[in-house]
């Protein structure tokens, strides 16, 4: 019999036979080479050994080859497993892909923070199943992409890689970037890993891969929720485990979290694959291994099926076996894993790339347009503050003098984030030349300058810096100007003279600052780029400063990974708006938002602090009272928040029942009018809040968002379905619960602004809906005119009100709060404030706060108050 009669390569066989029959035919050390993923850059991939590898990471990328020939090297690497190896199995190729492919030539999206700032998963969606189209196309079946990790501390570098914050906010756009990978093409599926799994963006003081002191019921409720979302929703079939510690257990190492909460709980059966030297740190960092050979042991049992690394390690598990560390049924299950994943994907049958369907480029004028369709809905419009009567922005001048100014300006490193092909490979490149001798005497001047020695080392694709679009846009009848005014991070202030020069001799200054995206070095964020303050790098700030003292009308861009503290710039500087990394297309589509041509509706998808010495900071704790004597814990600029160049009208929140059964749906209904005379998209958010349970509750959630689009009169109608399995806690006992009890809704343009509000009480019995509970919400539309959908919700009102207890002075600020009346009349009494501020005074009596206010609160207010909250609850009263 030959190989190709063997059962193994039979395609109509059930998968799990063919995996049983090749692991029957397999010796030790072809199980052991299954195990291995050699990193490209470390490793000659290119010429594997008789035993072929499991996988081979950034084969493809590290050629810095136009796609059809990098395809043709991928289609090599594979003949010589296929054909050169004594069982042909296929190497699985992998790369990253998370701002696009990470090869030459394919289109570099926005940065995943700046993909979440759209708060729109069907356009992260689209773009990454067009990401998935062209790793098909190139032979590439693996990437190592989305992450799903939670980002609560702006001090961490790699929170330019995150979704940001909140949970189910994450959880929606990893979700979406699953779906569209994966649903690419029927005949030749990919792999979406998704990291870093579980934890990793909660470590200490925001430092990478530090331990993470989080409880179990935070790991469930929080990190482990967008992991659900996306394993069970997307059906995800890559999981990546995180560097970190969780009370002392490496997760790469840990059976608890890999096997039982992944596998077990979370219903995961694809492929576990480590981070970079993950493994061995289990020896080399955590010690929680004597050796290597007891590393990759640790990690095998655990759940581990392929090792990522710089080196190839595949003798120490061969040896792990040999002395015993390691049963060849634990290596036997990792094994099983990688085949079942190849055997999946087709492999077997299909492992080449047609080289006829790779194109010259990958990034085509339909790629380009939805990069820019995405930087364009990313940009978030901070601040607009009226010059001369009219909010700067948009700049409707024709003619004139525009100055550009700032170290990321003209500059294409500075739009770009981490893990785009041009940063990741240029560093790469760099790294290379400092092996050699004469090159490290060549480049030692630009390596001492850290953030500024960033250099584009690399050929790819056109990047549109702010500067041309800018100027493009402007036209010819427009004088634009261009000082770079200092550096990222160096403290050289030589630059100002020609800035301020160049502001005073204009209409209206263009500043962008921000940062430089690295890896452990080159830059001011990124992996291994951790802040202490999550300050503007370098002299920056000054740079502004002298800008503005000039007088000239100035808007400052971000381009940036983190969002800043930046209370001392909204002071003095009239529009803010960030496009964070906005990839290839970010100057196009700022200058698109700054001259009106698009309105903005990005929102932020983690708040930007008042300073970072009070990270983490939980978007609803920025809500409440300061716990801080010497600084606010307000945000500067809130989760969720951004600015239009029109205005929204929220109205008529109702919901279907005042009581629902616990294991049953909420549905809440509201109209959206843009009231303004330009035609832009509102970002609607929903939070929910579960007022009491048996463990402390989250101050508030998102339940539910959606991005519309309205002309200038239309009206919006959204229902909103939120499952009361949403609010279910995480009891060490009894697993997940939903309990009896009120739930409050919060509804509005951001997690700060919020004008809709109302409350539903869940009844019935305790609800165990166990691990296949409903975990996303769902949002419907129409769009037509406000008066028909006012009178539609009128409408399924009952026409007789339920009474209502009249509240007085002695009642209580909560009593206050949930009355119909009494709490509308109490929050516009105390300037719209969010009831979070009133935390601390919830038991106190209206009498008691007024008392407590030194005078603000006058004994008259009160009376007036409690006149109209009586007045407005009689029977027959409007």
């Amino acid at each position: 019999m030959t190989s190709e009669d063997h059962p193994y390569r039979n395609p109509a066989l059930p998968v799990e036979e063919r995996i049983q029959d090749l692991l029957g035919r397999m010796t030790l050390e072809e199980k052991a080479a299954q195990t291995a993923s050699p990193f490209g850059s470390a490793v000659d991939v290119h010429n594997p050994p008789p035993t072929g590898w499991g996988s081979a990471t950034a084969a493809l990328s590290t050629l810095g080859l136009p796609p059809r020939e990098a395809a043709e090297k991928g289609n090599e690497l594979q003949r010589k497993h296929v054909e050169d190896t004594r069982l042909g199995i296929p190497v699985l190729l992998a790369e990253e892909a998370l701002i696009g492919l990470k090869v030459q030539d394919a289109t570099t999206y926005p940065d995943a923070i700046a993909q979440a700032a759209t708060w729109e998963p069907e356009l992260i969606e689209e773009m990454s199943r067009a990401i998935g189209l062209q790793m098909t196309r190139m032979g590439v079946r693996q990437a190592l992409s989305p992450l799903a990790d939670v980002a609560r501390d702006p001090r961490w570098g790699r929170v330019e890689e995150t979704y940001g914050e909140e949970p189910y906010l994450v959880g929606s756009m990893a979700t979406a970037f699953v779906r569209g990978l994966q649903d690419t093409t029927d005949h030749a599926p990919v792999i979406a890993t998704l990291k870093h799994f579980i934890g990793y963006g909660a470590s200490d003081g925001g430092r990478n891969t530090d331990p993470a002191q989080i409880g179990q019921n935070e790991l469930r409720e929080v990190h482990g929720v967008p992991f659900e979302m996306a394993i069970r929703t997307g059906g995800a079939k890559g999981v990546m485990p995180a560097y970190n510690t969780l009370d002392g257990v490496p997760v790469t190492g840990s059976k608890k979290y890999l096997t039982d909460l992944l596998r077990t709980d979370y219903g995961f059966d694809g492929l576990i694959t480590s981070d970079l030297n993950a493994v061995s740190q289990l020896y080399t960092k955590h010690g929680t291994a004597a050796n290597n050979a007891e590393a990759f042991a640790q990690a095998l049992r655990a759940g581990v099926d392929l090792d990522l690394d710089n080196a190839v390690n595949s003798d120490h598990i061969a040896e792990a076996v040999r002395t015993g560390v390691l049963a060849e049924a634990d290596l036997d299950r990792a094994v099983a894993s990688v085949l079942r994943a190849k055997f999946r994907l087709g492999l077997f049958e299909q492992p080449y790339a047609n080289l006829d369907e790779v194109p010259e480029t990958l990034d085509t004028d339909q790629e380009r347009a939805l990069a820019r369709k995405l930087a364009e809905k990313a940009v978030v419009l901070l601040q607009n503050k009226p010059v001369n009567g009219t909010p700067l922005l948009p700049l409707r001048q024709k003619g004139g003098t525009i100055a550009v100014i700032g170290p990321n300006a003209d500059r294409a490193m500075g739009q770009l984030g981490n893990y785009s092909y041009q940063v990741l490979d240029s560093m790469t490149k760099r790294f290379a030349l400092a092996a050699d001798p004469q090159a490290r005497l060549n480049n030692s001047e630009a390596a001492a300058a850290g953030a500024d020695g960033a250099e584009l080392l690399v050929k790819s694709v056109p990047v549109v810096t702010f500067l041309e679009g800018i100027r493009r846009r402007a036209g010819a009848d427009t004088n634009v100007l261009y000082e770079r005014g200092c550096p990222v991070a160096a403290e050289d202030r030589s630059g100002f003279d020609a800035a301020v020069a160049a502001a005073q001799s204009a209409d209206v200054a263009v500043l962008v600052v921000g940062d430089q995206a690295g890896i452990g070095s080159y830059g001011t964020v990124g992996e291994g780029l951790d802040s202490t303050d999550c300050a503007l790098p370098g002299v920056q700030r000054e740079m502004v400063e002298a800008v503005i003292a000039t007088g000239t009308p100035t808007v400052v861009v971000l381009s940036h990974g983190r969002p800043y503290a930046l209370g001392w710039m909204t002071q003095s500087v009239p529009a803010i708006l960030t496009s964070f990394f906005g990839g290839e297309e970010a100057g196009n589509a700022v200058a698109s938002v700054i001259f009106g041509d698009v309105n903005p509706a990005g929102r932020l998808p983690m708040a930007m602090l008042q300073s970072a010495a009070a990270a983490p900071l939980p978007y609803w704790r920025t809500l409440q009272q300061s716990s801080y004597f010497d600084s606010a814990t307000a945000a500067v600029f809130p989760f969720g928040h951004g600015l239009s160049y029109t205005e929204f009208l929220y109205r008529d929140l109702v919901v279907s029942s005042q009581e629902v059964a616990t294991d049953s749906t909420i549905q809440l209904t509201f109209t959206v009018t843009n009231v303004g005379d330009t035609a832009g998209e509102e970002v609607v958010q929903v939070y929910g809040r579960d007022v009491i349970g048996r463990t402390a509750r989250r101050g508030r959630i998102l339940a539910g968002f959606r991005r519309i689009a309205l002309v200038p009169g239309a009206a919006a109608k959204i229902s909103v379905d939120v499952p009361a399995s949403m609010f279910a806690l995480w009891d060490s006992e009894d697993g997940w619960v939903v309990e009896p009890g009120m739930i409050r809704f919060y509804v509005g343009a951001s997690s700060a602004n919020t004008p809709l509000q109302t409350k539903v009480m869940l009844t019935g019995n305790e609800h165990f809906p166990g691990p296949d509970r409903d975990l996303f919400s769902t949002v419907s539309v129409e769009i037509g005119e406000y008066e028909e959908f006012a009178a539609q919700i009128a409408a399924t009102l009952s026409s007789e009100r339920a009474p209502v207890l009249p509240v007085t002075a002695e009642s209580t600020i909560r009593d206050w709060l949930d009355h119909p009346v009494g709490g509308d009349l109490l929050r516009a009494m105390m300037g719209g404030v969010d009831e979070d501020m009133l935390a601390s005074a919830m038991g106190m009596t209206l009498k008691q706060v007024a008392y407590y206010s030194q005078g603000q609160i006058s004994d008259s207010v009160v009376d007036d108050l409690v006149a109209k909250a009586q007045y407005a609850s009689e029977p027959g009263s409007a």
